[in-house]
């Protein structure tokens, strides 16, 4: 099983207990089939992921993720596959990402997960 972590840029990455439910234009597909996929198309791939947060968390991800529905706190946001530090960790770029009311914290059964909706997607070797 893979671990994933959440990059939000300058150092500020947290471990993730998993990444679940990505969604690509209403088509759902499993994480790992997407990082072994070429999603890099000439038209936006927006959608959705739900992440699950787990016990080390970074103080920026919360502020992200409390700002849920927000859509000026649109960024750039990265899924590493394995060790953030290890340059060679495959990468999955959620373009314009913004957490989303639509799958947030109490509202669920996990209180640790979120979902994030995206504008675009690629995945980065």
């Amino acid at each position: 099983m893979t671990t994933y972590h959440l990059d939000l840029g300058d150092n500020r990455t947290e471990a993730l207990a998993s990444v679940t439910k990505l969604t690509l234009v209403d088509i759902e597909l499993d994480i790992d089939a997407c990082l072994a996929g070429n999603y890099q198309a000439p038209v936006p791939l927006w959608g959705s992921v739900v992440l699950t947060r787990g016990a080390l968390r970074d103080e920026a991800t919360t502020e992200w993720v409390e700002d849920v529905g927000n859509t000026s706190t649109r960024q750039d946001a990265i899924l590493v596959a394995g060790d953030p530090a290890d340059p060679a960790s495959p990468r999955v770029r959620l373009v314009a990402a913004w957490t989303s009311a639509t799958y947030h914290l109490d509202e669920d059964d996990d209180p640790d997960a979120f979902a994030v909706s995206f504008a675009d997607i690629a995945v980065e070797r």
